[in-house]
């Protein structure tokens, strides 16, 4: 009886550690673009995603998890109202975003692309980020209209982004989207983010939005094809904190297909959920 009693309890050790032992290897994403991160929120992620102006780089916890942080920057448009802008020539401004007040930049132009590398990445290295995670790929297709411009636009783009990594050996990237150039880049990158699988932000007012099934059909194909050269995906979708307890179920579901899900509202100013993080608050 004391044997048996014994083994019950080894059983159950062993389950619940497998349980937890599996959770740890699981891969965690976050995007946080707030100010003032919390760092005991981070330990648990593979891949963390901020805005780097947000972040004091001379801290202790910035040192111990920066190896894991994800420095974000746009590449095919850039904001008016950060200081870089001044050093943007006219030339290489192709049109506007209206949505974010940002211009839409030539990624074809050679000034730019250097540019790029010396205002954009290397200040960042300077402060002590070593990895990126690239935003804004698909930018031109607002205002590339033919078949030759959009692949020239994907041309210049997957140069960058192989330049990146020719330059930045040590460096790891994340990208977003960017499904047109996966076949030219999957060599230099590490994974490749999208947003709004099930729940997304989209329309003028850029609100909460239910995805249809036929867009998720179409991101499926996408995704499968990122899949084939073993490269992490992660999935981002928003919810307004108000439903935020519908995330559980929508992570489940990302999880399912195969995918690291991070769910979060549209301004990605609040700590969101990943599956880790369920998953440690179920076992407290």
């Amino acid at each position: 009886m004391k044997h048996s009693c014994f083994s019950k309890y080894i059983y159950m050790f062993l389950f619940i550690y497998s349980t937890l032992f599996g959770a740890i290897r699981e891969k965690s994403a976050m995007l946080y673009y707030g100010n003032d991160i919390s760092y005991s929120m981070l330990g648990m992620h593979n891949y963390i995603i901020v805005q780097p102006e947000s972040i004091n780089t001379y801290s202790h916890s910035f040192y111990v998890y920066k190896n894991k942080m994800y420095a974000y920057v746009s590449i095919g448009e850039i904001n008016t109202n950060i200081k870089e802008y001044k050093k943007v020539q006219k030339s290489w401004i192709l049109g506007e975003n209206g949505a974010w007040e940002s211009k839409i930049l030539d990624l074809t132009n050679p000034e730019y692309q250097e540019f790029f590398f010396k205002e954009q990445i290397e200040p960042q290295m300077k402060r002590g980020f070593k990895n990126f995670f690239f935003d804004t790929l698909d930018t031109y297709h607002i205002v590339k209209k033919t078949t030759k411009e959009k692949e020239e636009s994907e041309e210049a783009l997957a140069s960058i982004i192989n330049n990146f990594h020719k330059r930045y050996p040590d460096s790891k990237l994340v990208i977003n989207r960017g499904f047109e150039i996966i076949d030219k880049v999957y060599d230099s990158i590490n994974a490749v983010l999208f947003e709004s699988y099930y729940s997304g932000i989209g329309g003028e007012n850029f609100g909460y939005k239910k995805v249809s099934d036929s867009d998720r059909e179409w991101l499926d194909i996408k995704i499968s094809k990122i899949k084939s050269y073993n490269l992490d995906v992660i999935a981002v979708d928003y919810l307004p904190y108000k439903r935020m307890n519908e995330a559980d179920e929508i992570i489940k579901k990302i999880k399912k297909k195969g995918m690291i899900p991070y769910i979060s509202n549209r301004n990605l100013n609040i700590y969101g959920k990943s599956s880790k993080k369920n998953l440690i608050k179920r076992w407290k």
